[in-house]
């Protein structure tokens, strides 16, 4: 053997050359990059890519990319989102549940390749109705959320949305439990003779039911309520909700009668500040169980036959609110609704000064008798 053929055969082979196509194509996508960055474009790389190789007439297969593994990975990326805008912890577990039931599925029927197709959404939502039975607006709710989700998650990953062409059921309505006024005054009597006699017990429960059906406040709001947030001394007492639905603050009257109980009850505290105003035995902010725990108890000592609960509460709130005012957008005002078809069950406009009238209804309601209200309502 030759020095030259030995030569030749340690040679690395050549290296293709790039054609004037070829680079033309990586051009392209190197401004499809930029371009998709200058406008705040966040996806990923290759997101973008699939994208403007889209607009260029190339079609990827969709089951080149196992659609199961993008929904886990996007639902960790959603709920990261959900939760540095603030949403509630009740938000997230149902977004989280919905997500999960879906993969479930998609595991169990061995459809993972297909969560990108209205077919497989379709049949999942159907097995979720045949397995668990839930309710009308449990139902429009879980639909809502998996489709905010998809339609998100298919816009960052560049596949098709599989809710586009799928019309959302009709939202439900129903009327809510509410209780008369009488009924409200059974369990507000109940609540002043407990069983047991701890402490400061009476006043609580008593305060609980009576916050919760003058104000109208959510479970939530009503639990992390502190004193900072009760403007007590002045002419028109008030209260702030600083963390609504949609993290949205507001500030709303307070009924005389419930202010001047949490007067009495503030000058027990010492300097109160950021302290709770509604707490457990131990000290600690009331939990949600123990709450439940106050509602269900006062009712069944009361001889109510209705499921009664801290929502029943509100929604009698605003029927007795719009029953003394005719007004719906006053209720919304009033329950922090963002959107006015929530309340439109309750069945009309009034000016911003009538909510401190209407509030001080609510105080009468609250602890008079239907006949003594049927009485003063005629004078």
């Amino acid at each position: 053997m030759t020095e030259t053929r030995v030569v030749r055969q340690l040679e690395a082979p050549a290296l293709p050359s790039l054609r004037p196509a070829d680079h033309a194509a990586v051009a392209a996508i190197e401004r499809a990059l930029l371009e998709a960055r200058r406008t705040g474009d966040d996806q990923a790389p290759f997101a973008i890519i699939a994208g403007a190789l889209a607009e260029f007439g190339v079609v990827i297969p969709l089951r080149s990319r196992p659609s199961a593994l993008l929904v886990e990975r996007g639902r960790d990326d959603w709920l990261r989102r959900l939760r540095s805008g603030g949403r509630s912890e009740s938000a997230l577990r149902a977004y989280r549940t919905a997500i999960d039931d879906l993969l479930s599925w998609a595991a169990r029927s061995g459809r993972g390749e297909e969560l990108f197709e209205e077919r497989a959404i379709v049949d999942h939502l159907d097995d979720y109705r045949q397995r668990l039975s839930p309710a009308a607006a449990t139902y429009h709710r879980r639909f809502l959320i998996l489709r905010r989700f998809m339609r998100w998650l298919s816009s960052r990953e560049g596949v098709p949305d599989p809710f586009v062409d799928l019309e959302a059921p009709r939202k439900p309505r129903h009327e809510g439990e509410w209780l008369t006024p009488a009924e409200f005054r059974r369990m507000l009597e109940a609540a002043g003779k407990p069983l047991r006699r701890h402490n400061g017990i009476v006043e609580r429960d008593r305060l609980v039911l009576l916050a919760l059906v003058t104000t109208g406040l959510r479970r939530s709001e009503l639990i992390n309520l502190d004193w900072r947030d009760l403007a007590l001394d002045d002419l028109q007492p008030s209260l702030l909700v600083r963390h609504g639905k949609g993290d949205k603050p507001r500030r709303q009257p307070l009924a005389p009668q419930l202010a001047d109980e949490l007067r009495q009850l503030q000058r027990q505290m010492l300097p109160p500040g950021a302290d709770p105003v509604f707490r457990g035995l131990a000290g600690g902010r009331l939990q949600p169980k123990v709450l439940a725990a106050i509602i269900k108890r006062a009712a069944e000592r009361g001889g109510l036959e209705k499921r009664v609960t801290a929502h029943t509460l509100r929604h009698t709130a605003a029927t007795w609110l719009r029953q003394e005012t005719g007004d719906t957008r006053l209720v919304a005002e009033y329950l922090g609704h963002a959107d006015l078809s929530t309340v439109s069950r309750y069945t009309h406009v009034a000016e911003r000064e009538l909510l401190h009238e209407a509030t001080a209804a609510l105080g009468r309601l609250a602890s008079t008798d239907a006949t003594e209200v049927h009485e003063q309502r005629a004078a």
